[in-house]
């Protein structure tokens, strides 16, 4: 995500930022081809709020439409990237619960394999018990005159008897040892074959865990993986919108000093002019019924990163019509490459300087060179031809050919007495 970032930021520095403080309109020259580097502002993470910035100010829909996929995509790859730590996380954790369970299960198999050589072991000690036993049963009753009655009736003399008696109850206590060890190896063997059947119970339980922790680890990489794809996919389709938007605001620049050097040449000609006397009164009106929408002067844009000129103001669609904003006459009705369809009326000499009016990106050309019209006539529609990124009025009032602010002149104007027709 650094590496995005930082190619991010290169990508906007190397084809969009400007350091340009520009307030009138340069000489006229060549235009740039390339802006000079600088560092813009971050792109918002907002599809919405990037399109309305990138929309701000530009020449071309497209900065706007680059910003919105870029901003989109960007928003993408951070839910790819969330989903994919989240995926390695429950793999992680699958992978140490499978790890713990087959730790368990072969702690099981342990107790087990001891429990049975337990069994084992218990199995022989009572069949050597047995055997003891055995033995002893044949010497007592099946021969060698150690029954009780033998031992009586076979003594010869007192101290035989006794030696007799006194063997007789040694076998007996040994037989009953024997009994008794039998007895609780019996016990044990039984206990033994309890827990034998328990611990095999929990190993079967335990390899049933086992078994499932192996297909949820299985099922955690897989979906790691998936997750670790679509980060790879978004990570290209970023790739892609960077470069979109660096070409974006690379077209942009070259539009707007292409706008700049239109800018250039009308001040000029208008420098240059001999025109009439004029027929002006030096009031205006609005030119448009619709609201002001940019104002005239230097702005730093918030994507492109470099300040802009805007050399006029700007007005919103409203009743979709141009009003001459003072008498004079037609000096331009032509198409210009950054204007779109421009008029610029002379409405004479004002305070000693020529005063002129200008109003671009006109849907099409109502009057002709030469033409002179009134003070409120309607002389054209608003439209949004040339550099221009939506319909509206982008309208200029210069002295001597050069911009100066708008806004003086029409701040008291009233609205055009034929708006609502």
């Amino acid at each position: 995500m650094r590496c995005l970032r930082r190619r991010h930021v290169a990508a906007i520095a190397a084809t969009a930022g400007l350091a340009l403080a520009v307030v009138s309109a340069p000489a006229a020259a060549e235009p740039a081809t390339t802006p000079p580097p600088a560092e813009a502002p971050p792109a918002p993470t907002d599809p919405d709020e990037a399109y309305n910035q990138g929309l701000e100010g530009a020449q071309t829909v497209a900065v706007a439409e680059a910003q919105r996929l870029l901003a989109q995509v960007m928003a993408d790859l951070g839910t790819a990237q969330q989903t994919f730590a989240e995926a390695s996380a429950a793999a992680d954790d699958a992978r140490a619960n499978d790890v713990h369970a087959r730790q368990q299960l072969e702690i099981a198999a342990q107790a087990v394999a001891r429990t049975q050589r337990e069994i084992d072991a218990l199995d022989a000690q009572t069949e050597a018990t047995r055997n003891t036993i055995g033995t002893i049963a044949r010497e007592a009753y099946q021969g060698n005159n150690l029954a009780a009655l033998g031992v009586v009736l076979g003594s010869e003399t007192p101290d035989d008897l006794a030696a007799r008696y006194m063997g007789m109850r040694t076998l007996l206590r040994t037989a009953d040892g024997a009994l008794s060890a039998m007895a609780a190896s019996q016990a044990e063997l039984s206990n033994a074959h309890a827990r034998l059947e328990g611990q095999r119970s929990a190993r079967e339980r335990l390899a049933d865990q086992a078994g499932l922790s192996l297909a949820a680890l299985e099922t955690a990489e897989a979906a790691a993986l998936a997750a670790r794809q679509v980060v790879d996919n978004t990570q290209t389709l970023v790739e892609a919108a960077l470069q979109s938007a660096a070409d974006a605001r690379l077209q942009d620049y070259q539009r707007y000093m292409e706008l700049l050097q239109s800018s250039t040449e009308v001040g000029e000609l208008l420098a240059a002019a001999n025109y009439g006397p004029g027929y002006g009164s030096g009031t205006f009106i609005r030119p448009a019924t619709g609201p002001t929408t940019s104002e005239y002067g230097p702005r730093m844009h918030p994507i492109l990163g470099y300040v802009k000129m805007h050399t006029g103001l700007d007005f919103g669609r409203g009743d979709g019509r141009i009003y001459a904003a003072d008498a004079g006459t037609v000096v331009e009705a032509r198409w210009n490459n950054a204007y779109g369809n421009m008029v610029i009326v002379d409405h004479g000499v004002v305070d000693g300087q020529r005063l002129t009016t200008m109003y671009a990106h006109q849907s099409d050309l109502m009057v002709v060179p030469g033409q002179r019209v009134e003070k409120g006539q309607y002389i054209g529609n608003i439209g949004s031809t040339g550099y221009s990124t939506g319909p509206h009025l982008h309208f200029e009032v210069r002295l001597d050919g050069q911009h100066t602010d708008p806004w003086p002149w029409i701040a008291s104007a009233p609205l055009p007495g034929g708006a609502a027709s």
